[in-house]
């Protein structure tokens, strides 16, 4: 089960809610607008019932006048209706566009490949435009809402200037005092009209681009969807000439810097956050001068606006960066340790490191040599041994029982397991910087058979002989047999009988090969990854492939211990599970690049191989599974061992395959793609399709995969980046897994 988040995380934002309007003072109802921000900024599924906002709008106000003021239907009625009319526009245009998508979606996807097309032949093919400003065809219309933004709070800023003017009254603005008080009334209306209307746009075109599918109602609660004109309604209504120079000027720039990114597909993760910062310092000059001589009658509208969201998101940046540090504090276990890195397979074109080039390996194995003006030698000198292993066998200590005595007693004997491939092994001292983390993370990202330690490589050595980057790093253990499944135990002490410790030691010992593989599988597909990055035209973004190298604790002890390292995704976006193993419904997957990516390793391996399972944070991948077309099914054993692709140990045959390759298939923008770059090919990949789906045994199990993949029809519709709106945070992938496939708003 995943983690929840803790009650304790909203402690501060809950008490700061409580003491700033007792310290700040204000009407009852503007004293009320601190906890509205908080519930609506940390609370869940708050903005599934954002429909009854004019009511709480209503009640603010009526709470503003006070109850014992004679009660005026007008005055209310001319708070509410600016609010509540919009809301209903809102819903109605978005069923709208819910509709049109339903009715007309054929044309609405004709005319975004039309304008991705265009734009394709002009920052591609002629080149004649700069790359930047070629738009994917499931972003055509979003890209077109986030222009509209862009030109029009620029605007906003140039006409505020030219008819308004800076305030007469010094930076805070705390009299409204102006050329034209009535202009100042008009400009904070403007604005909120302006925010309104791009964000209504923005819900439409998200709709329009099949970009979401989720239902009307449960759609308002995605974070890149939950609506912000109600705040600025607010401030219009309670703040309309005072303290607007600087917050206007400070939300169009971060409106500008957020519209920038979407369009690239990027977080922003510099400027929205220096905004924030730029609030709380603008709110705490304002709470000064209002405590000051000059007695500034700063609106508590405004204030309260600017603080409660300047300090949400710097709370939510300081809460993932402690997060951040209390993960990898606790790597504080130094490693003496041998690092293993592939060099050389018959079958896969190893990454070449730098340090590599100029240095001897002996043709037989044995101690690798450097020149003396070597970087090996001017960085480590002796102090390391490393060693080239062209044939590599592990050697571990194991125990049978022995049964010429009375009783019988369990002897140990070695056993020697072949590991494919060539290897260097780098062997270091515990001083070398290398720190682990003894308890695994409590995080989704491990996967089934598998938990991951923190590591921390502090003086660069495995940075350097690995050739990753970064000093973090993802230390993979299985937990369970990859192959068998039954679980590896650690801690004996839970057994009793001799037997039974033996058994459970063999077990953990003799699981070498698959770490290996898995550093195999990886290397091979990171060699498909700068294949698939060379090609011309590529019409989506390059890709990275992790690499990964073996570390080997405690080999002189009776029970070593193995880890698959590789760099850790140590970026603010949500890890993602781009594709399966297995058949996944082709519409549902609206992320193209790790899609296309799949089908290239099928198409530039000639239909042998096809790497699937992509998961990672946006173009970096991790963890891929490969399929083969070298045995019919996971189950098919009627090959020799020699036969089989010694790399692989978890091969789903030519069935798994063609699963993978139907759902594909069905993509109907991944078509459009992967034509222009592979027409021969995505033709010839066609006719296969249609002839599988010819044979009715076939169609039959089709139809049973489509009801055994219904359960990742929500998770894969929600995988799209853009849903991860404004500056991003750390995702558990299997807390966004759960919540996709269990909650009913979602699914509703």
């Amino acid at each position: 089960m995943p983690k929840k988040a803790k009650w304790t995380d909203n402690v501060i934002p809950v008490t700061m809610a409580a003491i700033v309007p007792a310290a700040l003072g204000g009407s009852s109802g503007l004293m009320c607008l601190p906890a509205l921000y908080a519930l609506a900024l940390r609370g869940k599924k708050v903005f599934l019932y954002f429909w009854a906002f004019p009511a709480l709008a209503a009640f603010l106000f009526m709470l503003h006048k006070g109850f014992d003021t004679p009660f005026v239907a007008s005055n209310l009625a001319s708070a509410v209706l600016p609010i509540a009319v919009p809301i209903a526009i809102h819903y109605a245009l978005v069923q709208i566009a819910i509709n049109w998508r339903r009715s007309s979606r054929v044309e609405l996807d004709h005319f975004c490949e039309s304008v991705s097309e265009y734009l394709d032949e002009k920052c591609y093919k002629k080149k004649v435009w700069p790359a930047l400003l070629y738009i994917k065809p499931e972003r055509v219309f979003i890209s077109l809402t986030c222009i509209l933004k862009i030109v029009l709070a620029i605007a906003f800023l140039v006409l505020y200037l030219l008819f308004i003017g800076a305030p007469k009254d010094g930076a805070y603005n705390c009299t409204g005092e102006s050329s034209s008080p009535l202009l100042l009334l008009t400009a904070s209306w403007v604005f909120f009209g302006m925010v309104l209307v791009t964000e209504i746009m923005f819900h439409m075109a998200m709709y329009l681009s099949g970009n979401v599918t989720n239902s009307l109602r449960s759609s308002f609660d995605l974070s890149v969807l939950q609506p912000t004109y109600w705040q600025w309604y607010l401030v219009a209504l309670y703040a309309p000439t005072h303290g607007l120079w600087i917050p206007l000027t400070i939300e169009c720039v971060r409106t500008v810097a957020v519209s920038f990114f979407r369009m690239q597909d990027k977080d922003d993760l510099v400027i929205s956050p220096l905004m924030s910062l730029f609030d709380i310092i603008h709110v705490i000059g304002a709470v000064s001068s209002m405590h000051g001589a000059a007695g500034c009658q700063y609106p508590h509208a405004m204030l309260y606006h600017q603080l409660c969201i300047g300090a949400n998101v710097l709370f939510n940046i300081g809460q993932m960066r402690y997060r951040k540090w209390k993960t990898w504090a606790a790597a504080n276990r130094a490693l003496k340790c041998r690092i293993y890195l592939p060099v050389a397979h018959k079958e896969i074109e190893c990454f070449d490191r730098k340090w590599q080039h100029a240095a001897n390996f002996p043709r037989g194995g044995g101690p690798v040599k450097f020149p003396a003006d070597h970087p090996v030698t001017k960085k480590f000198g002796n102090s390391l041994k490393i060693t080239y292993l062209p044939e590599f066998y592990l050697e571990r200590t194991e125990s049978k029982p022995d049964w010429d005595s009375e009783p019988p007693k369990f002897v140990p004997f070695q056993r020697k397991t072949l590991i494919p491939g060539e290897w260097v092994c780098v062997e270091v001292d515990s001083d070398a910087g290398i720190m682990l983390a003894d308890k695994p993370m409590t995080t989704g990202l491990q996967g089934q058979f598998r938990c991951i330690h923190a590591l921390v490589d502090a003086k660069n050595v495995l940075g350097y002989f690995g050739d990753f980057h970064g000093k973090l790093f993802a230390a993979k253990k299985y937990k369970k047999d990859p192959s068998g499944g039954f679980d590896l135990i650690e801690d004996f002490s839970c057994y009793t009988s001799e037997a039974d410790i033996s058994a459970a030691k063999n077990r953990l010992v003799r699981l070498l090969k698959p770490y290996f593989q898995d550093c195999l599988m990886q290397e091979k597909a990171a060699e498909f990854g700068r294949a698939f990055n060379r090609v011309e035209n590529l019409p989506v973004r390059k890709v990275e492939i992790l690499r990964a190298c073996v570390i080997e604790e405690g080999w002189d002890t009776d029970v070593p211990s193995l880890f698959l390292v590789e760099q850790f995704l140590d970026d603010n976006s949500p890890f993602r599970k781009f594709n399966n193993n297995d058949f996944v419904p082709g519409q549902q997957a609206v992320q193209n690049t790790p899609n296309m990516f799949s089908l290239f390793s099928y198409f530039h391996s000639e239909g042998q191989l096809l790497v699937c399972d992509i998961q990672g944070k946006k173009y970096k991948f991790t963890d891929p599974q490969f399929h083969s077309s070298e045995r019919e099914s996971a189950e098919d054993d009627d090959y020799d061992e020699g036969e089989l692709r010694d790399w692989l140990h978890s091969d789903g045959g030519m069935e798994m395959m063609k699963r993978v390759l139907i759902g594909l298939h069905e993509q109907q923008a991944l078509h459009g793609l992967c034509n222009r770059v592979w027409p021969s090919k995505m033709a010839e990949l066609s006719t296969q399709v249609k002839e599988w789906k010819q044979d009715p045994a076939f169609q039959d199990q089709l139809e049973q995969w489509a009801k055994e993949a219904r359960m990742y029809n929500t998770y894969f519709a929600n995988l799209n980046p853009v849903l991860d709106g404004g500056v991003g945070t750390f995702a558990d992938m299997e807390e966004e897994h759960f919540d996709a496939m269990m909650s009913k708003a979602i699914n509703g």
